[in-house]
């Protein structure tokens, strides 16, 4: 009877300790393992939005098809922009014209303002002389040792001094304005060639490309619909990079670090796991009791269970060719420490 009690007792002891020993064994592998089922797939997308507006007259792509970057999708009606650019072509090659005419007649007015102010110049010198003149031969007019016939041609050759030099004064005036219009023609030319780039790149936004290697979703148009300048058309998923977005528990994070490797499996499709890396560890997340303007609000409960809070992880997936993958899918992801090659 003692014999069987002992044995119970080392059957009973060796239970225990083994039990103990897969405990240990569990906690280490889910220490160096972390695993979530909470999960789910995600890809960058680029949300297209013309930035002209116009009807599409061509249609190249179906809604769920995949494209190539560079591939073009659809196209704006090209015509009302063509027409704008040859406006402005035109607007350009007429203000040349007009500044090389101008320029010109610049050169042939005495050889541009210098030779105006030179003109001016000697203009003011033969009035004062002119005027010297007449001051002289006044006071001998009235004493009778000169002529009324000679003083007269001294007023008469003061007022002809006076003339020219208004006549001098105009022309520089002319001149300078004349340099002044081509300066301001050379500013209306830089807006033309400037509105003129404008109108070629409106009409290169005519054409919708694919901005990357991806999927089209959510295009529901036919040809024939009015596109709006910033009014989105369609959706591109980017096809080259997938990631799996796991919320892990805020106790796990302090095994997980960026370049770890992950194993990732998609719902619907466990005999395809997929291998990825930690890219990154999401630094916060809204917290249930956030704190808004004014005093914060604190629920008065007491939790005698405390649940950890979960925060996102970002896995690069090394393949992203998979038919499966679809943004929102169900993931479970699995990390080790090993880094990723």
């Amino acid at each position: 009877m003692s014999t069987k009690r002992l044995a119970a007792r080392v059957i009973a002891f060796l239970s225990f300790a083994l039990a103990l020993v897969l405990i240990v064994v569990c906690v280490i592998v889910v220490d160096r393992r972390p695993r979530t089922h909470d999960g789910y797939v995600y890809a960058y997308s680029a949300l297209l939005t013309p930035e002209v507006s116009g009807r599409i007259v061509a249609i190249q792509i179906r809604n769920d098809q995949v494209v190539h970057k560079g591939d073009v999708l659809l196209r704006i009606d090209p015509e009302p922009f063509q027409y704008k650019l040859e406006q402005a072509k035109a607007q350009v090659a007429a203000l040349k014209a007009q500044i090389d005419l101008t320029g010109r007649q610049v050169t042939s007015q005495g050889s541009g303002a210098e030779a105006a102010a030179r003109q001016v110049d000697r203009a003011r010198q033969q009035v004062s002389l002119a005027q010297d003149t007449r001051k002289r031969l006044e006071p001998l007019a009235a004493r009778g040792f000169a002529t009324a016939q000679q003083l007269d041609q001294a007023q008469t050759d003061e007022r002809s001094a006076e003339a020219q030099l208004a006549s001098s004064i105009q022309q520089a005036s002319q001149a300078k304005e004349a340099i002044g219009d081509v300066e301001s023609l050379k500013a209306q030319l830089l807006g033309a060639m400037a509105a003129q780039q404008l109108a070629e790149r409106d009409l290169r936004e005519t054409t919708i490309n694919a901005p990357f290697n991806g999927r089209v979703v959510g295009f529901n148009l036919a040809q024939g619909s009015f596109a709006t300048a910033g009014h989105p058309l369609l959706t591109v998923i980017d096809d080259d990079n997938w990631y799996a977005i796991a919320n892990f528990r805020e106790t796990d994070l302090a095994h997980l670090h960026a370049g770890d490797v992950a194993t990732v499996w998609v719902m619907g499709h466990d005999d395809q796991p997929l291998a990825g890396s930690v890219e990154s560890l999401g630094p916060g997340v809204q917290p249930t009791g956030s704190v808004g303007p004014g005093l914060p609000q604190v629920d008065r409960n007491l939790n005698w269970v405390v649940v950890a809070q979960r925060f996102p992880v970002w896995i690069h997936l090394r393949r992203s060719d998979a038919s499966f993958l679809r943004i929102g899918a169900t993931a479970s992801v699995r990390v080790t420490h090993d880094h990723a090659g």
